[in-house]
């Protein structure tokens, strides 16, 4: 089996459920890398223009995300077009306004994210995004009118409480959880954009849900690709003139270094292009609700990649980034992490479809009114008679 065949399965019947839940964890892994990979280039910006994150503008570290997004997508993009070039051509008009769409909330969640990592940690900003798996079913239920299945929800609450643990909102003891004494002092502008970022992110998981049920479903990440570079680009155009730290020759000069395109390419291949097509491909084979669960993953890979890759990336690079430490919290709440993800796994309850009369799990129950119901029954009623 070649590679496109792997990404793009000419049947939907030859992959179960579980293939793509591994899949997709497999898609956390490769974006847990990417949290201290990202904190690296924010330290190479702050190394190269001599700044501290604390006491840059706000439009430096708009611009440097920006930049940091134009390079990696446009890189992805080139890559995955040499790579997957069977894939772009069967791109329609259909798939590209599907990738636009779901483009534009991933690039509002990536750039705040990346704003973010300037001044938190790396498993901190990966523990907050995480919190895509609490908005991802409250927005499905929201906004399309379903209410998800009672494992979903459990999984959403003991998902939440990891990640209070894991921020240390909620601390532990032998009398059970209870609200930090600090916890809105820890609170940081650097959260708050990082939980508005997941929000987004959730809207880009709901998109993903659909449109990839409807359409080729890898073959909506080259428009994702292009729309996020486009709108980075239009964003550091806007906003570098207003940069007062550097001159815009400046991210040229940042840009020839060897070491920032090394970080550059890894974001680009394997937490862009591979980690990308996997989700678009294969987040359909579960539910929307489902898939904001398995996400709650990422922060566990990122942390593991954090106590490993800061001290490898410095000797590298040559930026002061320490490997972060394994405390009580971030094993406490990335246990709970997990626990979640099982819990939401769940199997469902099943039921035969009326196209393809295969058994299908009914992971969402519509949400009906009262007077809907009785019209429905006094259709089903006038029919029979």
């Amino acid at each position: 089996m070649d590679t496109e065949t792997f990404m793009q399965p000419t049947a939907p019947h030859h992959v179960s459920k579980w293939t793509a839940v591994l899949l997709l964890v497999f898609v956390n892994i490769l974006w847990g890398l990417s949290f201290p990979i990202t904190k690296t280039i924010n330290l190479q910006v702050d190394g190269h223009f001599d700044i501290i994150a604390e006491d840059s503008s706000s439009a430096l570290r708009l611009s440097a995300a920006a930049w940091l997004i134009l390079l990696r997508f446009t890189s992805a993009f080139l890559i995955f077009a040499i790579v997957f070039s069977k894939i772009l051509r069967r791109a329609g008009i259909a798939e590209w306004w599907a990738g636009i769409q779901i483009g534009v909330f991933f690039y509002i969640g990536l750039i705040l994210q990346i704003i973010a990592l300037a001044t938190i940690p790396a498993s901190r900003s990966g523990f907050l995004t995480s919190l895509v798996a609490v908005f991802t079913p409250l927005l499905t239920a929201i906004l399309l009118r379903v209410r998800p299945r009672l494992p979903v929800m459990i999984g959403v609450f003991v998902a939440l409480l990891g990640v209070a643990v894991l921020t240390g909102l909620v601390v532990g003891s032998e009398s059970g959880f209870s609200l930090a004494a600090d916890a809105w002092q820890a609170w940081t502008p650097g959260d708050t954009l990082t939980t508005l970022g997941a929000v987004f992110f959730a809207g880009q998981i709901m998109l993903v849900d659909y449109h990839g049920k409807r359409l080729d479903a890898a073959a909506l990440t080259p428009g994702m690709f292009v729309s996020t570079a486009v709108f980075a680009l239009f964003t550091f155009v806007v906003a570098s003139p207003f940069v007062t730290e550097t001159s815009p020759t400046g991210w040229l000069a940042l840009s020839l270094r060897p070491q920032f395109w090394l970080l550059i390419l890894a974001l680009s291949v394997f937490s862009s292009v591979v980690a990308f097509n996997l989700m678009n491909t294969y987040q359909h084979y579960v539910s929307a609700s489902q898939a904001g669960i398995i996400y709650t993953l990422e922060p566990v890979f990122a942390s593991m990649a954090a106590m490993i890759l800061p001290g490898l990336l410095s000797a590298a690079i040559g930026v002061d980034y320490a490997n972060e430490l394994l405390v009580m919290p971030m094993f406490i709440g990335g246990g709970l992490i997990v626990v979640a993800n099982l819990i939401s796994l769940w199997p469902a309850p099943m039921r035969r479809d009326e196209i393809t009369h295969e058994l299908v799990e009914i992971v969402d129950v519509p949400i009906v009114s009262h007077t809907e119901s009785l019209k429905d029954t006094e259709i089903e009623q006038d029919g029979s008679s």
